[in-house]
């Protein structure tokens, strides 16, 4: 039956929703309607795609990389009304006209029901516990082995990129990681990529994104990623990049890609920094 996901949360979310929609079989019967903020991303990912979606971008007055309601931070702020109003607007004018139709749905059960009393409407959630991509796979009908089969270029990485940035604080890693991983692949090239600006204190190859294609170029160029938990790591699941994640511990494994929970490539920050040596088992 037709049916609409809104897709209003951040990038990483966002990647993960598209990635695994272009692999559905049913690619005609779901209408997947984005934030504008997300359509430069887009954009930059449309031609990786292993086929075409069905995708409409609309301004729901986000300023944020997703919807304040969302957030801790920001659920508070005069702002999260006009986004709510907005998204009520677009949804009552489009059901009278019949632009979208069938069940309605959003990204996850987390706070989805601010938008279902603002809008009067049961929104009905995809990701509502566990891991995300098998959530996705079973909501698209997409067997989870075609997001975790795919074959490294090449047995040894020769070239390494570190995509240390994320939205959130916690998930960033921090520059004594950056430099273990540094003296640990002495045999490799190690890269490290910041967006537009290089943080001061890391040495070595150091090298600058400034917007999403960029940042997809970098990706595709290297033999191996290692990132947190964000938008890069997404990406490289995408674009068939094996990778590394590492993370905080305190945090849900949730959003870990079927590359890295198969591969077993997933460390914690600690782990890193009390036993380096184990940065072998990549």
């Amino acid at each position: 039956p037709p049916m609409t996901l809104f897709l209003l949360r951040a990038y990483g979310d966002f990647v993960i929703a598209v990635n695994v929609a272009s692999r559905s079989a049913y690619n005609t019967s779901y209408l997947l309607v984005a934030s504008k903020h997300l359509e430069p991303l887009y954009e930059a990912i449309a031609p990786e795609l292993p086929a075409p979606i069905q995708i409409r971008f609309e301004d729901f007055s986000l300023d944020k990389q997703l919807m304040r309601c969302f957030t801790d931070r920001y659920l508070l702020h005069p702002h999260t009304l006009t986004e709510l109003y907005s998204l009520r607007r677009f949804i009552r004018k489009s059901l009278a006209s019949g632009d979208i139709k069938g069940e309605l749905y959003m990204e996850q059960q987390k706070r989805i029901f601010f938008p279902q009393i603002f809008c009067g409407l049961n929104f009905r959630p995809v990701v509502t516990g566990g891991k995300v991509y098998e959530a996705y796979a079973r909501f698209f009908s997409v067997p989870m082995h075609q997001l975790e089969t795919f074959d490294p270029r090449q047995k040894e990485a020769k070239n390494i990129l570190i995509v240390p940035d994320s939205r959130q604080p916690i998930k960033v890693i921090d520059k004594d990681i950056i430099q273990q991983i540094q003296d640990h692949y002495v045999s490799a090239t190690v890269t490290v990529a910041f967006f537009k600006k290089a943080w001061e204190g890391i040495s070595g190859n150091i090298v600058l994104y400034h917007d999403f294609h960029e940042l997809i170029q970098l990706i595709k160029s290297t033999d191996f990623l290692m990132g947190g938990d964000s938008l890069p790591v997404h990406l490289a699941q995408l674009l068939h990049i094996p990778h590394c994640i590492l993370y905080p511990g305190s945090k849900t494994m949730n959003f870990f890609t079927p590359f890295a929970l198969q591969q077993h490539c997933f460390f914690t920050f600690d782990a890193v920094r009390n036993k380096p040596s184990i940065l072998k088992d990549v």
